[in-house]
């Protein structure tokens, strides 16, 4: 036989109304893509400075090319620039 007393009552498991709607809802996956928060905030510094530094490098590549082409053709150079990305449902 058991010694002592009981700390709790023992529960039957029942189901609540309220329960099984979050339930319902917590079962399904979220939309949207996930935010992972970094482990390690120093790499996500280098990151950001080795990204920062591939965008300079090649800006500078791009004008010494436009520039060299430019130089070289008979006729002036015309760059085209890309049109921006609308937004879809945006109407202009």
């Amino acid at each position: 036989m058991a010694q002592g007393q009981r700390k709790f009552q023992a529960r039957r498991p029942g189901k609540s109304k309220a329960g099984t709607a979050a339930a319902e809802r917590s079962r399904a996956p979220k939309k949207g893509g996930r935010i992972i928060a970094p482990k390690k905030a120093r790499v996500v510094q280098q990151q950001k400075v080795k990204k920062d530094l591939e965008v300079a490098i090649r800006k500078k590549i791009e004008h010494e090319v436009t520039m060299k082409a430019s130089s070289s053709l008979p006729k002036k150079l015309a760059l085209l620039k890309g049109m921006p990305d609308k937004k879809k449902g945006a109407s202009s």
